[in-house]
């Protein structure tokens, strides 16, 4: 059961069960040390109490180098997650045990991001720390308190109604010739009558488009599983005018180098817009066209049809004329 010694100028608190290491903290007052065995004791008789020895072994450093080396890399999108454990392991809170971690300092910590970080960065950070004291709970067997779970998530920009208008999109397609990346008007058209994402694009394979009847399968999906589309007549078409690549694909590129091409070719437009803005713009001219949701779903890959609504921004006018043919 629970003993309170003075110690080294605190007052102690040692916790002992049978079959268990002995577990010891301190306190700067008698009466908190005195809460703190009344409120174990209380928990052991009712079979609550955790032994967080090994918890105050482990510090978030550890924990997340252990994350980041046996799971990560077994996810799809491992490396973001890589990379951002290894920025988070540079912050003091990694230098703290799981145990010493409470609700107080991952408050600290959220604010103090907030003075040089976009609250969407500062959320992802919080739901990874979230996530690693879960899995060092359910499946590394180490009794801890997920200290992230009660805290407020700040407060994130409404998603941007931007559209890419007609006359955007002609000068995209003017200029996309242009670019060393001699499929560039193809992979813009496609990417917006298909409403596939980037990556999709990416790993597109002749084996599998169906030209015939204007179908494809998207295998390298954002969310892990393969989905079947249909293809437009111009999507269609813009495919048969490329030769695939060696290795099959219709636009042989990698990450980086698209951007840069990207960013390229929407400096001789004028531009500043993510490629990314094609898809949110395929789901509004998709609703604008009377499609339903689960058509544009299936079509783009959405699985959670909230997250679909913030793609799509219909412009005031078609909402107009949307009234005008009911009078």
């Amino acid at each position: 059961m629970a003993t309170i010694r003075k110690h080294h100028g605190k007052w102690q608190v040692i916790i002992r069960r049978k079959g268990f290491p002995h577990e010891y903290k301190s306190f700067a007052t008698w009466a908190d040390a005195n809460k703190h065995a009344q409120d174990s004791e209380n928990k052991i008789n009712k079979g609550q109490f955790e032994d967080l020895s090994e918890a105050m072994k482990v510090s978030l450093h550890d924990a997340l180098a252990r994350y980041r080396d046996e799971i990560c890399k077994t996810r799809k999108w491992g490396d973001l997650d890589s990379y951002r454990i290894n920025k988070l392991q540079t912050f003091k809170i990694a230098q703290y045990s799981l145990a010493r971690i409470n609700s107080n300092k991952i408050v600290k910590f959220r604010n103090e991001l907030a003075k040089t970080m976009k609250a969407s960065t500062i959320n992802k950070y919080l739901t990874l720390i979230s996530v690693v004291f879960n899995t060092a709970k359910t499946e590394w067997d180490i009794s801890c308190v997920n200290p992230v779970v009660k805290i407020k998530r700040l407060k994130e920009p409404e998603f941007s109604d931007e559209r890419l208008s007609p006359e955007m999109e002609r000068e995209l397609l003017l200029h996309a010739p242009r670019s060393k990346m001699y499929w560039m008007k193809a992979f813009v058209i496609v990417g917006l009558e298909s409403g596939m994402r980037r990556g999709e694009l990416m790993s597109l394979k002749r084996k599998d488009v169906d030209l015939k009847n204007s179908t494809a399968i998207v295998r390298d999906t954002k969310n892990g599983t393969t989905r079947k589309i249909g293809l437009s007549p111009k999507a269609t078409e813009s495919l048969k005018s490329i030769i695939p690549s060696v290795d099959g694909r219709y636009f042989p590129t990698h990450a980086d180098q698209f951007k840069f091409y990207w960013k390229q070719l929407c400096g001789w437009c004028g531009f500043k817009i993510k490629f990314h803005l094609l898809r949110h713009e395929f789901a509004s001219r998709r609703f604008e066209a009377g499609w339903d949701i689960s058509a544009v779903a299936t079509q783009g890959g959405w699985k959670d049809w909230k997250v679909l609504r913030r793609y799509t921004a219909l412009s005031p006018n078609y909402l107009a004329e949307k009234f005008k043919k009911e009078s």
